[in-house]
């Protein structure tokens, strides 16, 4: 599942770590109630919404956000190999 918010769309405008968090949590929270804990727990929640380098790292650290929905970033390659190594956790291109 992924959630970008509307006012992020194309605007540059990006939610804090912490509001993606609190919405990816809600989201895990209601999948619970209408499925099962487990599923919920299977589910990967990604956060969309003017994602890029530098700020993809907070993001995806949060616990409750499994990765990113990258829009524009992605077409410069330089930035999503950089945006890509940081939110795997690993080394930089």
């Amino acid at each position: 599942i992924a959630y970008e918010p509307v006012w992020a769309i194309g605007t540059g405008r990006v939610a804090s770590a912490g509001d993606a968090q609190e919405v990816c949590a809600a989201i895990r929270t209601e999948l619970a109630a209408l499925a099962s804990p487990q599923i919920a727990a299977g589910v990967r929640v990604l956060y969309g919404g003017s994602v890029n380098a530098k700020n993809v790292g907070e993001i995806v650290a949060q616990p409750d956000v499994d990765g990113a929905l990258v829009g524009g970033a992605a077409l410069e390659g330089e930035q999503f190999a950089t945006l890509s190594a940081i939110a795997a956790g690993g080394p930089l291109p």
